[in-house]
């Protein structure tokens, strides 16, 4: 998949409407059980990845729609948790798996847990390519071989904080004008 969208292929991003040379991106309309069904086979395999552990959201968290999978993966050693006065806070990398074209981002996350409820931190382009406190390369390393074997693509800081070369209307609570490239791939309507 290519890396550089045209301004056609964002406006159908933006539209939910999928991008794609390959099944289910290619189906020309948004086909949401065939595509969380690709996505659940990528978020599957990330078992297979050295230390890890994951959760995922496949349910736009709870509500409206989002133009993604949200997968948070932490070290399964339990080296990247820390506890203190019965608050878990856990680093880890956040995945977002585009639900309309083969694209990705990955950067530093945590969650907080305690008794009534927790915290998680969302991506936006400024966190894409960080890294958690600790070493990350095998996690990371695994975790693009597994977007590799199901032709995703991992975008770059650099290339995401790229503001929309278009004006746009994109459905999202998450972001305001003016648009990143991010918010094209990544947004959020409640």
């Amino acid at each position: 998949m290519k890396k550089n969208f045209t301004n056609e292929d964002l406006k159908r991003v933006i539209e939910t409407k999928p991008v794609g040379d390959f099944y289910p991106f290619n189906l020309g309309d948004y086909n949401d059980q065939a595509i969380d069904d690709y996505l659940a086979k990528i978020v599957g395999e990330l078992a297979m990845v050295e230390n890890i552990k994951f959760e995922a959201d496949f349910d736009s968290y709870g509500s409206g729609f989002a133009s993604y999978v949200d997968v948070f993966c932490w070290k399964g050693d339990g080296s990247s948790t820390k506890e203190h006065d019965k608050v878990q806070s856990i680093d880890g990398l956040r995945l977002y798996l585009c639900r309309l074209t083969p694209v990705a981002v990955i950067g530093a996350s945590q969650v907080t847990k305690h008794e009534t409820g927790g915290v998680e931190e969302f991506l936006n382009s400024e966190k894409v390519d960080s890294i958690p406190p600790g070493d990350w390369k095998e996690q990371i390393e695994g975790i693009k071989n597994v977007l590799k074997r199901y032709r995703y693509k991992v975008l770059e800081r650099t290339y995401v904080s790229e503001l929309l070369p278009f004006d746009a209307k994109i459905p999202t609570i998450v972001a305001d004008p003016p648009y990143k490239l991010f918010d094209a791939f990544f947004y959020w309507e409640d």
